[in-house]
């Protein structure tokens, strides 16, 4: 009976220990995104001037850029709690990635674009799946969705199912 209850109370510590990912807010994001403009900025500019064509997340990147330039990137990502960028070249729109559930081929992905060619699919909010937003049919295994920030600067929420 007490190696039971002691299995219990372990698995327990272990589960509340864990965290569970989530898809932050759009008042969050669009919060941190007013206090750290000039951050985004930064990141917009620097992915121009390195034409930056690849992922950089804290512990991977696949651009071959010099050791510091990496870290001038991934200090300004961590900052504002970006998990992963997204780059696609010089003057190009690119993602930064700031929530996320699920595997790659199945889950929700939060975070800011920068496209100054508009968006193709608006919502008022990304609070809500974007399956719900845009009624997809089930055959439909991806979806995406943004709100404007201004100046070429979306919220995106984007799904695989």
């Amino acid at each position: 009976m007490r190696l039971c209850f002691a299995a219990v109370c372990l698995l327990a510590a272990f589960l509340s220990a864990c965290s569970i990912p989530t898809i932050p807010a759009d008042v969050a994001l669009d919060s941190q995104f007013r206090r750290s403009h000039a951050d985004f900025e930064k990141l917009r500019q620097m992915i121009d001037e390195d034409n930056l064509v690849g992922r950089v997340h804290a512990e991977y990147a696949d651009p071959r850029l010099p050791e510091a330039r990496l870290a001038e990137y991934r200090k300004l990502m961590a900052n504002n709690h970006i998990k992963r960028l997204w780059g696609n070249g010089r003057s190009k729109p690119f993602e930064l990635i700031v929530g996320a559930t699920g595997w790659l081929a199945q889950g929700e992905y939060k975070g800011y674009a920068y496209d100054p060619s508009g968006p193709q699919q608006m919502a008022d909010s990304l609070d809500t799946s974007c399956f719900q937003i845009h009624e997809a049919t089930k055959t439909h295994r991806y979806c995406s969705a943004v709100r404007s920030l201004g100046d070429g600067w979306w919220l995106l929420r984007y799904e695989y199912r």
